[in-house]
């Protein structure tokens, strides 16, 4: 789970205790929720590999933002063209720069298909790195829509290793039934930041800003125990067999959106917020946009 460049500050006093934080339930986020019904129908392998034929006609536009990923560019591209492949030829790659001490800039400027977008010393301007995450993806989403895109694929560069098996997962599922699909990861499922479920009660709030209320006084409870009672807890790998998941929010490294589910809504980072959850709040509001994990769209 990725966290603002902050200083997080949890030590207390030594001359008020802490108290461990003892969490009613220690099931993950997906085995509290409640089960969930009208879910997108998987579809049948006949209509599946229709839809596979059918992503040649159709215009994919990546976006992503990048700092000093020049280490992960590789990899990144390796498992990136097979993707764009399966799309029309006029599909592109937008990517947004600032900040980089490494070649990432060189890097991008070496792959043809990448559209680069560079503000080198942007942190200045915008020191959490939530605001100039919001920013960039702002930019990049305008750019995105006067291209008229099909599917707009959302990626964080530095943990990108998604196979194309992985990828068409989601078109296992009736497309006219989901908006966005977010992806889970191999082992943990790292970005509770960007988590907001269905449930009001279950992960329905910002978890850092949960573990330093917590923290703070008059509670004051003992890190390591907040800790791991509001987000160690929810890490657990999501099953590949567990299923869909509805959610008000998720990000987890990659998300595939449909464009139209896209309109009217920014990405808001200020006040130490994960950009993707006011962005998401939105398209569920005013295009009323279904979000789901699906764990079978896997990053590393």
């Amino acid at each position: 789970m990725k966290t603002s460049n902050r200083t997080i500050n949890t030590t207390l006093t030594t001359t008020t205790p802490c108290h461990p934080y003892i969490p009613l339930d220690n099931r993950s986020f997906y085995e509290q929720e409640y089960p969930q019904s009208n879910l997108p129908q998987r579809i049948s392998n006949s209509s599946y590999q229709s839809v596979l034929r059918q992503l040649h006609s159709l215009r994919l536009v990546v976006l992503g933002c990048a700092r000093n990923v020049e280490r992960n560019l590789d990899e990144f591209r390796s498992h990136m063209e097979p993707i764009i492949n399966l799309f029309h030829s006029s599909s592109r790659i937008l990517i947004f720069e600032s900040d980089s001490r490494d070649r990432t800039v060189k890097r991008l400027r070496q792959w043809s298909r990448v559209e680069l977008y560079t503000y080198r010393r942007l942190a200045k301007q915008y020191s959490e790195r939530s605001e100039r995450l919001a920013y960039g993806r702002n930019m990049l989403m305008d750019k995105a829509h006067l291209l008229l895109p099909d599917y707009i694929f959302i990626v964080d560069l530095d943990r990108f290793s998604i196979t194309v098996s992985s990828f068409l997962s989601n078109f296992k599922y009736d497309t006219n039934q989901w908006s966005v699909m977010t992806a889970t990861s191999y082992n943990d499922y790292y970005d509770l930041w960007a988590l907001r479920t269905l449930s009001d009660s279950v992960m329905n709030y910002d978890v850092w800003h949960r573990v330093w209320k917590l923290e703070s006084f008059p509670t004051n409870h003992c890190s390591a125990s907040t800790f791991e009672g509001i987000i160690g807890i929810h890490k657990k790998r999501i099953p590949i067999e567990h299923g869909l998941i509805e959610v008000r929010s998720a990000f987890n490294g990659a998300g595939l959106y449909k464009v139209n589910s896209t309109y009217n809504c920014k990405y808001d980072g200020r006040g130490f917020t994960c950009e993707h959850v006011p962005f998401h709040l939105c398209i569920r509001e005013k295009n009323q946009a279904r979000i789901f994990i699906n764990p079978e769209f896997q990053v590393s």
